[in-house]
């Protein structure tokens, strides 16, 4: 979607104001915003901060209802509100465990990666494989990369969806808000240490967190923005990873949306995030697998109860009109008496 077209984004479903302009000023509007984007990040660096993300979509979206019935923009507050106070109560999570008394669990993944894996754990066999301590090469850049797309993917998507059909947009919002509660659920009740944590710990052997190596090829002062949210969110929100969660959820809710040969590409998404998030250190199978099973769960939950409603709402609208019959002692007149 161009800037274009986000401009004649909703002119069919809200008519703009005597100025018969708005599209032009709209386009004109979000091509200045899209350019102040790309200079902000020359000079700040990419952000990767989700609840900047969403005030930059946010931001775009306010810009292509320009024009439109204040409604409209009351209507994007209302709608984005929601997943903002979850993102903002994740990061209030941190140190949670340590204040209610639970202990930080660090064994039940290794033993359950060690099982599936012949003994060793696939963060350990990756690193000792692929991981130069030394070197950043081109895999390090791309790891960067993919896990750096979940600060941004999802809610990119949810800003396009919002843009193009509203009612979709509040499907996957309702997906997004509800995986991540559950996320939230978890890590106060089951706080968790990743692998570089356990390394750290002595716990594992040859394992470093490496998800920002990446930055020192790419350059810039992104990585500014991604040492300081590594350092400021919950250390301990490991199981599930949400990571493999959103990027699976992503995935599921397009499948159905997107032409059949692309399909396949959608997947590729959250097994690459998987492997990204194992190879740097960041998680172990056990919290990707759960992550994917929680984003399976959360569709399929919604999936179930927006048929029962659309079924509920069908057979309301086919139900004959019920009329109501005289009282028995009720006096009937007859035409002419």
């Amino acid at each position: 979607m161009t800037a274009t077209d986000l401009a004649h984004v909703g002119d069919d479903e809200a008519a703009d104001s005597g100025f018969g302009h708005w599209v032009a000023v709209r386009r004109g509007v979000l091509v200045l915003y899209f350019v102040s984007l790309g200079v902000w990040s020359a000079h700040y660096g990419i952000p990767v901060q989700r609840e900047l993300v969403v005030a930059w979509v946010c931001g775009a979206l306010a810009g292509a209802s320009l024009g439109r019935p204040w409604r409209e923009v009351l209507r994007l507050v209302r709608d984005w509100l929601p997943m903002m106070i979850l993102l903002s109560a994740y990061d209030f999570t941190r140190g949670l465990a340590d204040r209610l008394g639970i202990g930080v669990h660090v064994h039940p993944m290794i033993d359950f990666d060690r099982f599936v894996f012949f003994g060793t754990t696939p963060t350990q066999w990756l690193q000792a494989h692929l991981n130069s301590p030394k070197v950043v090469n081109w895999l390090d850049v791309a790891f960067t990369l993919i896990y750096t797309s979940y600060f941004i993917v999802p809610f990119t998507v949810a800003g396009l969806l919002w843009a193009r059909d509203r009612l979709e947009f509040l499907r996957f919002s309702r997906r997004i808000v509800t995986l991540s509660a559950a996320g939230l659920a978890t890590y106060i009740a089951f706080p968790a240490a990743p692998p570089w944590m356990a390394a750290n710990m002595g716990l594992l052997h040859g394992v470093a967190r490496t998800t920002s190596d990446g930055w020192q090829v790419i350059g810039g002062r992104t990585v500014e923005w991604f040492n300081e949210g590594q350092a400021t969110v919950n250390l301990v929100a490991a199981v599930p990873s949400l990571h493999s969660a959103f990027t699976m959820l992503v995935a599921l809710f397009l499948w159905p949306r997107v032409r059949r040969p692309l399909r396949p590409l959608l997947l590729l998404y959250p097994l690459a995030m998987g492997l990204t998030l194992i190879a740097t250190g960041e998680h172990y199978f056990f919290d990707v697998l759960l992550g994917w099973i929680y984003a399976g769960i959360v569709m399929g939950a919604w999936a179930w109860w927006e048929r029962r409603r659309e079924r509920a709402t069908v057979r309301g609208r086919l139900r004959p009109p019920r009329h109501r019959l005289p009282a028995a002692n009720s006096e009937v007149r007859v035409p002419g008496d």
